[in-house]
């Protein structure tokens, strides 16, 4: 497909030195007692650079109400705060099939809306990608900006705590930080969102994200135990 050839080109202008951490980061998502996806994560890290490639599933039972579905990826440099987006990809689809894919490079923004429709310039929304940035940064996220590859969200802490988690035993139990934040997206609606970051092997990852939402219940992504083992290598450069 024409978006994988662009993202193949995207991961194999990267030159990966020593391996220097990551992993294979698999969620359940959740909306009360209904299980509303799944999402997959895939961290690599070479030297000073990294790529994360996820996949989200909605599950058939969500299906029913609403439907997301979509591939993603990410690249760039991995700093002392964590990493730092330089190129970012997303495929999705809908409900009624409605195809869409962004594409950000340093320079750019580009977006096709439809499967008929053509790729057109838009705008370069600011900060790094919400995945790298909430489900990978080592510590609380400090860059107050956060993109979906179209669309800029404003960022504010408001506090962090340290707990112990007890979520069962398919998922990640122990001690965690609890980020919580205050997001504002370009129409001015606020949400809220915490996300619980530990050390889990040699990453420091997500092991929950609560999304609040008013009137619905909470949409919680919960980290499934234990991880799966990933061979050390860039995803799909390597294919």
């Amino acid at each position: 497909m024409p978006c994988r050839a662009v993202l193949t080109m995207i991961l194999l202008t990267l030159a990966f030195p020593a391996w220097a951490g990551g992993g294979a980061f698999h969620y359940d998502a959740r909306m009360a007692f209904l299980k509303a996806g799944e999402l997959a994560l895939n961290l690599n890290r070479f030297g000073e650079q990294y790529e994360v490639t996820g996949e989200f599933q909605t599950s058939r039972a969500m299906s029913t109400y609403y439907t997301w579905n979509g591939v993603f990826a990410a690249t760039g440099i991995w700093n002392m705060d964590g990493p730092v987006t330089k190129a970012y990809l997303a495929r999705s689809s809908g409900k009624d099939d409605d195809l869409k894919i962004v594409l950000n490079t340093e320079n750019e923004a580009r977006l096709l809306d439809s499967p008929d429709g053509d790729f057109e310039t838009i705008d370069k929304p600011a900060g790094n990608d919400l995945i790298s940035a909430l489900f990978f940064s080592p510590s609380c996220y400090k860059g107050g900006v956060v993109h979906d590859g179209e669309d800029a969200y404003q960022l504010k802490l408001r506090s962090s705590r340290t707990r112990t988690m007890s979520s069962g035993s398919e998922y990640y139990k122990g001690e965690v930080v609890d980020c919580d934040y205050d997001v504002r997206d370009h129409k001015d609606r606020k949400r809220r969102v915490i996300v619980s970051l530990a050390d889990v092997g040699d990453t420091t990852v997500a092991v929950q994200l609560r999304a609040k939402i008013p009137v619905l219940p909470d949409a919680v992504f919960r980290l499934r135990m234990p991880l799966v083992t990933q061979t050390p290598r860039p995803v799909l450069a390597a294919q």
